[in-house]
């Protein structure tokens, strides 16, 4: 499992005029589950935030959250 971003979601969702129902039909989940992945930082399966960048034309790292490394 992977953190998914729900800002960065959400951004790419509005830049790309994508609806979440159109979007949950594309990567084959329900938009109820696109709902909840827009509402705060989730963890995910790292199969559908691969699917996620391949849609929004971008890499896996920019859809998640990534802690910063302890010194």
């Amino acid at each position: 499992m992977v953190k998914l971003s729900y800002k960065t979601l959400k951004n790419k969702i509005a830049e790309q005029n994508w609806t979440q129902f159109a979007l949950a039909e594309v990567l084959d989940i329900s938009d109820r589950q696109i709902r909840n992945l827009c509402k705060k930082d989730t963890d995910t399966k790292l199969s559908l935030c691969y699917k996620m960048s391949r849609v929004f034309g971008t890499t896996m790292e920019e859809l998640l959250v990534i802690p910063e490394a302890e010194e």
